[in-house]
């Protein structure tokens, strides 16, 4: 996909990866729809690069329609959707429910959403793309969240149903997994082995547009994590093997 002229809107794009692809696509010749959570920094972020915004709560699915019909009103269609807002709750079997439904609300049902309503719009107008940004968490385990592990795994199933059922449509579809990228995530990690693994957003914008150049389907940003899940394929005994050696290595650095 060429986002030139291309109508762009870009979840969670204030900040961090959401910030740097409206960036670039605005950068191409996109119309970009800058979307975050708070309306200052929604229209703060937008005005520094020439970008419409709306301020949405993913996790709400009356936010995700308006910002669709905002779209639509303003520019008369919809032809790359990044569900790209995302969170992260630190912990295990003792994550409470609340937390639970939060982050399923912002890390899957917001991209159920945005399919639900921006999908019809580009069925009609006969094109469109959905870029669905998950995580190395969703192909792999990460210890310290089961929730964000789960949420991102979910997101990727998802995925994998679109493109499925609406490529054929004329309708593109990629999820992007970045593993380490310097985000505000990843706040605090930065000297941690996945801290200093960790790509900058400009990189990672990269990498973005050469695989919706090429319309592929997974956009990786780290080999190694096609390595270990090459592994989960062929082997799934070796892989939980493997992550529980990963596990007791990362509680003996602590």
């Amino acid at each position: 996909m060429n986002v030139k002229d291309k109508v762009a809107v870009v979840t969670g794009g204030a900040s961090g990866i959401g910030l740097a692809l409206s960036t670039r696509f605005a950068q191409e010749g996109a119309h970009v729809v800058l979307s975050d959570l708070r309306q200052d920094a929604t229209e703060r972020a937008a005005a520094a690069i020439g970008a419409y915004p709306v301020a949405a709560d993913v996790g709400r699915e009356e936010d995700i329609k308006h910002l669709v019909e905002a779209t639509i009103e303003r520019f008369g269609r919809v032809d790359l959707f990044v569900s790209n807002a995302g969170i992260a709750i630190d912990g295990g079997l003792e994550t409470t429910t609340e937390q639970w439904q939060k982050i399923i609300g912002v890390n899957l049902m917001s991209e159920i959403y945005a399919a639900k309503y921006a999908i019809p719009h580009m069925l009609e107008q006969g094109s469109g793309y959905l870029l669905n940004v998950a995580s190395a968490a969703g192909l792999l385990v990460i210890y310290d969240t089961v929730s964000y592990t789960v949420t991102k795994h979910a997101a990727i199933g998802f995925t994998e149903w679109l493109a499925s059922m609406y490529e054929d449509s004329g309708i593109g579809v990629s999820v992007l997994v970045p593993a380490a990228v310097r985000t505000p995530i990843l706040a605090g990690k930065f000297d941690t082995p996945e801290g200093r693994d960790a790509i900058t957003t400009d990189k990672l914008a990269d990498i973005v547009m050469d695989g919706l150049a090429e319309e592929r389907f997974l956009i990786n940003t780290h080999p190694w994590v096609l390595d270990k899940f090459a592994v989960k394929g062929r082997d799934y005994e070796q892989y939980i093997a493997m992550m529980r050696a990963g596990h007791a290595a990362e509680l003996a650095r602590t």
